[in-house]
């Protein structure tokens, strides 16, 4: 039943807090910059980059079986370049290569720990459905930020996944805090305030300093009913 594959959003919260309590306790406290290719290597985790698709339709996929997948050997697949398939073996995270390209860094590190999330919290899942045992991430996975009546069990898995790396991305109780300090509130309030336009500066210099983009800070406080949507 797929209902035992589905979490609250609490306990999604206590599984990035325990990530961070074991491999980076100093996160929980602070704002440092996560590094997902180290998580990758003491989660004993393997990590290949390789050009996926044209445009970025895939940013990366992760394999819960060993299995093979059609990869170009450079960024010609525009000119009609024929992919070869390559093999990869099981707890493989394959990122797409345009990704490592300087201007995309922040989204490289999102979707990084978001192939993560997929081994700690769909492992099960994945393996109990062999046939989607290479699970490949697109581009518009990475935009389900609402939860809705009418989602698929993948589309249900993908906004849990993002939910779930940004939560190890930006402890709760460390973004709350970090946010309202740098709005000058002297106390943190209980419900939920408006956005305001003012309020992207601080947005953005959060972003930085976790070296993430704007948008999965803001949809992180939002998430977290700090910002009303």
């Amino acid at each position: 039943m797929f209902s035992k594959y589905i979490y609250s959003r609490e306990s999604l919260e206590k599984k990035a807090d325990e990530i961070n309590e074991k491999y980076y306790p100093d996160r929980l406290n602070n704002v440092v910059k996560l590094d997902p290719y180290d998580m990758v290597e003491k989660m004993g985790l393997d990590v290949e980059w390789n050009y996926l698709s044209p445009n970025m339709k895939i940013l990366g996929m992760i394999f819960f079986d060993d299995g093979v997948w059609p990869i170009w050997d450079d960024d010609n697949y525009k000119i009609g370049k024929e992919p070869k398939f390559k093999s990869f073996k099981k707890g493989t995270i394959v990122i797409n290569t345009i990704l490592t390209d300087k201007k995309y860094k922040c989204k490289e590190v999102f979707d990084c720990t978001h192939e993560i999330s997929h081994w700690i919290k769909d492992k099960s899942y994945f393996e109990s459905h062999p046939t989607d045992y290479i699970h490949v991430c697109k581009s518009e996975d990475f935009e389900k930020t609402y939860w809705s009546n009418g989602m698929s069990e993948l589309d249900i898995i993908e906004r849990q996944t993002n939910y779930l790396a940004a939560a190890i991305l930006m402890p709760r109780d460390l973004i709350k805090k970090e946010f309202f300090k740098r709005l000058r509130y002297k106390n943190i309030p209980d419900g939920t305030i408006k956005y305001e336009t003012y309020m992207k500066k601080v947005i953005n210099e959060l972003a930085k300093e976790f070296g993430l983009n704007y948008n999965p800070v803001l949809y992180r406080l939002y998430d977290l009913n700090i910002l009303e949507r």
